[in-house]
């Protein structure tokens, strides 16, 4: 299934490296704003513009070298705060606020060559930022928070590098949390939230490698939880365009794998359990509402898992465990019905289709 994520470009100009020395460009031009500088090192440069009000701006680059720091205060009251500390070097961090009361709080500590841009249109929105140790380098970070009052936090400890995050929070009221600890290396991750109310959480542990993750919310007061430990090359799409749904992902020891995951209806819950698993997908698209769908996915390679419900107050449950090249197909177009299938084996086949209302099936199939 082939998704299309839109992510707002944030056009911002950095100035060139001064040599020798550090170097401070500070200009203001607003009422009762206040900066504060921090340099020791070598090669580093800062720059502030507050052309706002009462606005706090705060850089330290302490023991660090080479490193970029662009602050621009255009709205009221807003907070920044960049912290490049004990050998980071060579990273690149911009802030911009045109908003009001809004808070960026940046911290790269022996982080190195990584770039970092965050855009407060909004009210009251909170963008934070860690990047913690020698490992975490050559990442991209960019938050937008168009709407107000909007949570957007991003980690990164231990081996990180290369990797691409965009966070989006156009509608208010939202959090996205994006955690990276572990040899992380070369993912995607995009998260979208143009509703408002949602909670969007992505974690990759220990390891992960080429992953792709896309993450739209697009009604309101949605949840979605993705796990990644030991991932490679696999490709994770969710959207949420109705109201009030859940979706968990958790992904163990995966490799070369696709999930989609698709809510357009209300009060629906996707789980999708994927452990030791290669060449295989699963898919949930619920479009009716009160439906819960369950997809169990262990120890199995070019394995299939689709279950649909345009109905509603359905419920479905496919497990496949020890299976090879099979396939299971559950559609619930009536209300009420419930479907479990389990496979294990080489070569099996189900499809189920509930069109009527309070029916009951149950598939198990062994193989050989």
């Amino acid at each position: 299934m082939k998704k299309v994520f839109f992510f707002s470009a944030i056009v911002l100009v950095f100035s060139t490296f001064a040599m020798g020395q550090n170097q401070n460009n500070t200009i203001q031009s607003g009422s009762e704003n206040a900066a504060t500088i921090q340099q020791l090192g070598k090669n580093n440069t800062t720059n502030q513009v507050q052309s706002g009000d009462k606005n706090t701006a705060s850089v330290s680059q302490l023991n660090a070298q080479e490193n970029l720091a662009n602050i621009n205060q255009s709205g009221d009251r807003n907070a920044a705060s960049i912290a490049q500390t004990n050998g980071a070097a060579k990273n690149q961090v911009a802030v911009t606020q045109t908003g009001d009361l809004n808070e960026a709080t940046l911290v790269q500590n022996q982080a190195a060559a990584n770039t970092v841009h965050v855009l407060q249109t909004g009210d009251r929105n909170t963008a934070k930022l860690k990047e913690q140790g020698a490992g975490v380098r050559f990442n991209q970070t960019n938050i937008e928070q168009r709407g107000d009052r909007n949570l957007g936090t991003v980690s990164q400890s231990g081996n990180v590098n290369h990797n691409l995050i965009n966070v989006s929070q156009l509608g208010d009221e939202n959090t996205a949390k994006v955690g990276q600890s572990g040899a992380i290396q070369q993912n995607t991750i995009n998260i979208g939230q143009t509703g408002d109310l949602n909670a969007a959480y992505v974690n990759q542990n220990v390891q992960a490698e080429k992953n792709a993750i896309n993450l739209t919310q697009s009604g309101d007061h949605n949840t979605t939880r993705i796990d990644q430990e030991k991932t490679r090359e696999t490709t994770t799409n969710v959207n949420q365009s109705g109201d009030w749904n859940q979706t968990k992902v958790a992904q163990s020891n995966v490799a070369y794998t696709e999930t989609n995951v698709a809510q357009s209806g209300d009060k629906n819950s996707a789980s999708v359990q994927q452990t030791d698993l290669t060449h295989s997908s699963a898919g949930i698209f619920q479009e009716g509402d009160a439906n819960t769908a369950t997809i169990k996915q262990i120890n199995s390679t070019q394995a299939t898992a689709v279950i649909v419900q345009p109905g509603d107050k359905n419920k479905a449950t496919a497990v496949q465990e020890g299976a090879k090249q099979a396939s299971t197909v559950i559609k619930q177009t009536g209300d009420l019905n419930t479907a479990q299938t389990w496979q294990t084996g080489f070569n099996n086949q189900s499809n189920i289709l509930q069109s009527g209302n309070k029916n009951t099936a149950t598939v198990k199939q062994t193989g050989m």
